[in-house]
């Protein structure tokens, strides 16, 4: 079975070599003070030791499948970035900031942000709410269609290695939005780690990874496919 893992507010990343690694088996340690962390890893997978980093930090981020590396470091008090750069660079691994996700592989080439948030999606700006529109004698043939309003619903989930459509069945459960997933897509488990962020970003990144397309439809649902 393929594994797929978002983390962060979210880590992604296909993993197909047995069991993932789970807190109870890491003995890695993240702390944070201000904009300072602290890392403890004594021989953890690079994997753990980037999740607890970026779960710690609030920053989101995509890990290529097949990244492994075994790390000894004792950071104290330093900054994010020069955490992340150190164990990169000891994982001889890179890593490239677009759209406020941190994407990290081995065949990256390291961008730094000018300005990293955890999560482009308006955090401060209150939802705007949908108004109801005015009876009329004939419906509009696209009356059911999502608009950007339901797109910018939010959700949280804390889910470890759970298949994917339990996950988008998640999604509808928080945000009433029907979200239907194709046959074709195959049983993918995730580690979905979504913290108050949109429905749309949710999906971008998901599909993104799992290289799938979500698409509104013309009965007012998301459906799911292969891309």
């Amino acid at each position: 079975m393929k594994i797929i893992t978002p983390i962060a507010a979210l880590l992604i990343a296909a993993t197909a070599w047995g069991s993932p690694i789970t807190d109870e088996s890491a003995s890695t340690s993240v702390k944070t003070e201000g904009t300072m962390v602290s890392i403890t890893s004594k021989g953890d997978d690079v994997r753990s030791v980037l999740y607890d980093l970026f779960r710690q930090t609030g920053h989101n981020f995509v890990l290529d499948a097949g990244v492994r590396w075994v790390l000894y470091l004792h950071l104290e008090k330093v900054s994010f970035e020069q955490a992340l750069s150190i164990v990169t660079q000891n994982a001889e691994i890179g890593y490239e900031f677009k759209n406020g996700v941190y994407y990290i592989g081995k065949n990256r080439k390291t961008t730094k942000p000018t300005d990293a948030k955890p999560n482009p999606s308006p955090q401060n700006k209150p939802e705007a709410k949908p108004t109801e529109p005015k009876q009329t004698d004939s419906k509009p043939a696209d009356s059911n269609k999502l608009t950007e309003t339901d797109l910018q619903k939010r959700l949280t989930t804390r889910y470890s290695v759970t298949p994917i459509r339990k996950v988008f069945e998640e999604f509808t459960r928080q945000t009433g939005i029907k979200i239907e997933v194709d046959d074709s897509v195959p049983n993918y488990k995730l580690d979905a780690f979504l913290i108050d962020t949109s429905l749309k970003y949710a999906l971008d990144v998901i599909c993104d990874a799992a290289k799938l397309r979500w698409i509104k439809t013309e009965k007012g649902t998301i459906r799911i496919e292969k891309v």
